[in-house]
């Protein structure tokens, strides 16, 4: 009777209990599905940034102090040795891009855990600067090799709705790295620090073997199975949501390198044993973390919001330092905004180009990696004459005025939606 009461428009008729179960165990299987499947690739992304941008990328700028007592000479010479790490990411980026379809994502991704692992290793044995800029050198190629080919990693092992999850723990792993390499140096006493860095490069080989167990064998071919036709720099500048994506990657590149360059000097006030710099930046680290939900933002929010809001943050951290002296509490609320808006800004950075190339994610990404090392190779050298001429506030203040300008290239929904496209063939995914 129920049936045919509902046949006539009388009331849904209940489902079986039975199918109700089934139904939720379904949708768990799904939830289960989607996260195993971005913590898979996921984790040893974030592991392998932390490794190769918070200690062979920035942990070479907190130690200086004590290389300088070690090697001696002068901070101005040591600093400059990271440059050529930056030169030889450029290089190493370009050929990443090359790669990218013809490889396996595996391959780029264990070459610079390798690189990370020798390079800090050979740091901590260094007895003379040569060695020593060597090891900083090929520690620098590292996240060069490995940041771009996790775009195809993701591509290829995860479902389309876990990669935001997946990008977004991997893009933030730098953030974990400077939450652990900040209270690292306060803790070293005389040559403890190469301690530090043998220990960390024995950590690289370890999760590099990880990456070489769980990451594609075979290269990403895009939707379509077959191999799209490959990339043009000069096609990246003909359109405009490629000028935005390029402009938006080398402001953020510019803006957090000349932050790194030059937050530390004004927190510490001048005062080279001050500890107060290594603790802002494990301050910048913790408040990073949120990176790690971009993702789960963006689907909420959409791209252009968060991004909007990551520059927003930047934006008033910036304007604080640019006061001069705030107080302790200031500086607190400087470095959680600056660790939200940094963090937050780069992983939008990497979704929205995942976005426009989605068939050549690692290609595209490489190319959008390049615009960001140009800027963070450019800003400390440009900004640093406005060091040399004015107060260090004034570089603050500059700093958000070119912050202020990135809103001018948010992405446009209409960029970002561009890379949705039908689901991908579920026999790819691992």
């Amino acid at each position: 009777m129920a049936n045919s009461d509902s046949a006539r428009g009388g009331g849904p008729v209940a489902a079986p209990a039975c199918d109700t179960a089934a139904s939720d165990t379904a949708a768990s299987d799904e939830v289960r599905a989607r996260w195993s499947g971005a913590f898979r690739v996921g984790v040893p992304g974030l592991l392998t940034l932390a490794i190769v941008y918070g200690y062979g990328r920035y942990g070479y700028g907190l130690f200086l102090p004590q290389l300088q007592r070690e090697f001696g000479g002068s901070a101005g010479v040591l600093g400059a040795i990271s440059s050529v790490g930056y030169v030889a990411e450029l290089v190493v980026l370009v050929v990443v891009a090359r790669l990218s379809g013809r490889c396996s994502p595996r391959v780029p991704v264990v070459i610079g855990g390798l690189s990370a692992a020798v390079g800090m290793a050979m740091m901590a044995a260094a007895q003379s600067t040569a060695v020593l800029a060597i090891g900083v050198a090929l520690a620098g190629t590292a996240p060069g090799w490995v940041w771009a080919p996790y775009s195809d990693a993701v591509a290829a092992s995860t479902r389309p709705d876990a990669r935001g999850h997946a990008l977004s723990m991997i893009s933030t792993g730098t953030t974990f790295g400077v939450m652990v390499a900040g209270p690292a140096v306060l803790l070293v006493t005389g040559s403890g620090w190469r301690t530090i860095w043998f220990g960390t490069a024995c950590l690289a080989l370890l999760v590099t073997a990880w990456n070489f167990l769980v990451l594609p064998k075979a290269a990403h071919t895009g939707r379509s199975g077959r191999n799209p036709p490959r990339l043009r720099w000069y096609a990246l500048l003909q359109t405009a949501r490629h000028r935005r994506l390029v402009a938006a990657a080398f402001s953020v590149g510019l803006v957090g390198a000349v932050y790194w360059s030059y937050a530390g000097i004004l927190v510490a006030g001048g005062d080279h044993e001050s500890s107060s710099a290594p603790l802002f930046w494990s301050l910048i680290g913790v408040a990073g973390v949120i990176g790690t939900a971009t993702g789960a933002l963006v689907g909420k929010w959409g791209m252009p919001t968060v991004f909007v809001v990551a520059q927003l943050c930047t934006l008033l951290s910036c304007g604080i330092l640019a006061m001069g002296s705030p107080s302790s509490v200031m500086f607190v609320v400087a470095a959680a905004l600056y660790g939200t808006g940094f963090m937050v800004s780069g992983t939008v950075v990497s979704l929205w180009s995942s976005r426009v190339f989605p068939d050549r994610p690692t290609e595209g990404f490489s190319w959008v990696i390049i615009a960001l090392t140009v800027g963070a190779a450019a800003g400390p050298a440009v900004f640093g004459i406005l060091v040399d001429a004015f107060d260090i506030e004034i570089v603050f203040a500059v700093l958000s005025i070119v912050v202020a300008a990135t809103f001018l290239v948010r992405p446009r929904r209409m960029d970002v939606d561009l890379g949705r496209g039908p689901p991908d063939p579920p026999g790819r995914y691992q």
